[in-house]
């Protein structure tokens, strides 16, 4: 960690952002995977642009060592339809030591906004 004003898991730390950023039609952004066995739940927001249907699909995967293998999958789906703007507030428990987020669909180009926070233990 960098030259950090706080104690690692006592306050609440940007984990991902990305402002207006896009992804083509088959094809997927990996945000990578973090340790966050410090952090009790993750919490932020994902709004995205869309002239499909369904949007984009955000997993989140779990896992009690780097890398996998992942012991939880989940996934928050954005439906945003023809031309409209739609999003949705994240607030997830953290279910292990380990953690990946990713996109890994999009019905078209698709252009969205992300925000994930590590939130600590309270």
């Amino acid at each position: 960690m960098s030259n950090l004003n706080y104690l690692d898991g006592h306050a609440r730390r940007i984990l991902f952002s990305h402002v207006t950023s896009q992804v083509s039609q088959g094809s997927s952004v990996d945000f990578g995977s973090i340790e966050v066995r410090r952090y009790s739940r993750f919490t932020g927001f994902l709004q995205a642009t869309s002239v499909g249907v369904t949007g984009l699909t955000l997993r989140h995967r779990f896992s009690s060592q780097s890398g996998g293998p992942w012991q939880i999958t989940s996934s928050t789906v954005i439906t945003s339809g023809a031309t409209a703007f739609s999003g949705t507030v994240i607030d997830l428990l953290n279910y292990g030591q380990h953690a990946n987020f990713d996109i890994i669909s999009v019905d078209s180009t698709t252009t969205y906004s992300l925000l994930i926070n590590g939130e600590p233990m309270r």
